[in-house]
């Protein structure tokens, strides 16, 4: 029970950190948007590299490398959650890679790319929103279907990560008074 009990902790606190990190990527997105929309400057590739720092960061972590994993295993009734959690990462993806393209665009062809580029934006931000609102689900659901063998082979991997310090960390992306400003 004590395993289980760690493993959910970990995964939540983990969930916490990313979301927190999200936020202040949401504010740094809107204030992007809100300056091209306005012709201030922005600073196309600080964008796109906290973008794409941040979708590394979500593959990266105990979620997709270890419970995603183990639910597909463990039960079929994780697998329509699953499947969403897929085709929400695979969005990601590909709208990360397509960031950089739009925004070169944007900057040489002008107002109507910008429109098209802004969208484009939002929808990376609602795209990761729903990742993690669904990812928030799974946790709920794999602690009620993972069988306790599973989570104590889940928490040792979690200790083992957590005294050898081998995990990536978090990406420091923002500073506490970084929105977005680009001067």
């Amino acid at each position: 029970m004590l395993t289980v009990t760690y493993s959910i902790v970990a995964l939540e606190l983990e969930q916490k950190k990313v979301r927190w990190t999200f936020s202040s990527l949401q504010k740094f997105i809107r204030n992007s948007i809100r300056n091209f929309r306005s012709a201030g400057g922005v600073d196309s590739e600080q964008l796109v590299k906290r973008i794409s720092q941040f979708e590394q960061y979500c593959q990266q972590r105990r979620m997709a490398v270890f419970l995603i994993p183990v639910l597909r295993t463990c039960t079929h009734e994780a697998d329509v959650l699953l499947d969403e959690l897929e085709k929400l990462n695979a969005a990601s993806v590909t709208l990360v890679k397509s960031l950089q393209q739009r925004l070169q665009l944007a900057l040489t062809k002008g107002a109507a790319m910008i429109e098209e580029l802004c969208a484009s934006l939002e929808q990376c931000c609602l795209n990761f929103c729903q990742r993690l609102n669904r990812e928030e689900e799974l946790v709920k659901l794999a602690e009620r279907v993972i069988p306790t063998e599973a989570w104590f082979g889940l928490a040792t991997i979690f200790l083992s990560e957590h005294a050898s310090k081998s995990r990536t960390p978090m990406p420091i992306m923002f500073d506490d008074d970084d929105e977005g400003s680009t001067d």
